[in-house]
């Protein structure tokens, strides 16, 4: 190995001493405390290495370049860990042949702190001046406690603001929850009257044969949503509504297009805000058909959720159906019974 050149003439570099290294192919230009990641070393984190391959070595004016390694110089460096580069994608396609490779790389580094520096009975880690460790810390103190003191400050200017707003909105809000909890369950849990539980069916005024349901106080909580020509097509549409309550465990909200058109759901319930306001429920089979809505509107979503849960118990607990006396009912839709014809039969 041939010695050391030194750099003639006047002084080139000026500052610290610094060195050039090579490892895995590479020149890197190091300083004391520099940290650099390197090609992937077998090494463990925490373990101390020494760099031979030192290329040049500068001491403020002067420098040696090796021919090809400086001769005595080394560089201490502590071994900080592993980490992986950025990916690199590589893409390879045949022009009219549908072939198509993409692959990515991520390359392993191993991430080195140069500890020193040591040339000609000199250490750059002597040499290098000593931080102060105490006004380090009370700086990093006094940054905490500027940060702390700014966050408390933003809490209480976020309090202030909410013990300034007005409380009406939420009293509002609490009382429409529980107007709608009382319309919910008052249907089923008011005491029993004259109105019989469960389904019933009827005739309207324009003779077809409709369905009802009713709860234990007889109000009613859900309505058949078409007509039907016969009493025997009305009781068959009954197995078809306790089978698609009995399924429906949860519930959609009705979604609307661009052009302001309802979406057609799926099978289940289905709740939906009416242009009055009002929010109602209504009940799909598998093919998408309509075959039972809500009777009445509630002021809220939670009421309508709500008003499910009575739906379902009522339905379950249905058994069989009734056929009202005409002369005994006051509701619109109740008409006075005619001539049975062979038509009905």
């Amino acid at each position: 190995m041939s010695a050391p050149v030194p750099c003639p003439g006047r002084a080139l570099f000026r500052g610290p001493m610094y060195a050039v290294i090579e490892t895995g192919g590479k020149q890197y230009r190091v300083e004391v405390g520099t940290e650099l990641e390197v090609e992937l070393l077998d090494v463990e984190p925490g373990q101390s290495i020494t760099l031979e391959r030192v290329l040049l070595v500068a001491d403020g004016s002067d420098a040696t370049i090796g021919t090809p390694v400086v001769d005595g110089a080394a560089v201490e460096a502590e071994v900080v860990g592993a980490t992986r580069g950025d990916k690199v994608i590589a893409f390879k396609y045949r022009p009219k042949a549908r072939r198509r490779v993409k692959k990515g790389h991520r390359q392993d580094y191993t991430v080195l702190r140069i500890a020193d520096i040591r040339f000609g009975g000199k250490s750059a880690a002597d040499s290098a001046p000593k931080k102060d460790a105490k006004a380090d810390a009370r700086k990093a103190l006094e940054e905490a406690a500027a940060r702390q003191a700014a966050e408390d400050a933003a809490l209480a200017a976020k309090l202030n603001v909410a013990t300034e707003a007005p409380a009406e909105k939420p009293a509002k809000k609490a009382k429409a929850t529980a107007s709608d909890a009382d319309e919910a369950k008052a249907a089923d849990e008011a005491p029993a009257e004259s109105k019989t539980k469960g389904f019933e069916i009827f005739e309207d005024k324009g003779g077809e044969w409709r369905w009802r349901l009713r709860a234990s106080n007889g109000e009613l909580v859900a309505i058949s949503e078409q007509g039907f020509s016969t009493k025997a097509g009305v009781v068959k549409t009954l197995d078809v509504v306790s089978r698609n309550v009995a399924e429906a465990e949860d519930h959609a909200e009705a979604q609307v297009a661009e052009d302001g058109s309802e979406v057609k759901g799926g099978k289940g319930f289905e709740i939906y805000e009416d242009e009055t306001g009002g929010w109602r429920w209504r009940l799909r089979a598998s093919n998408g058909e309509l075959v039972a809505i809500s009777e009445q509107g509630f002021s809220s979503k939670s009421g309508v959720v709500k008003g499910l849960d009575v739906v379902r118990r009522n339905a379950a607990a249905a058994e069989g159906h009734t056929e009202p006396e005409a002369a005994s009912e006051s509701t619109p839709d109740a008409a006075p019974k005619r001539a049975r014809t062979k038509k009905d039969a």
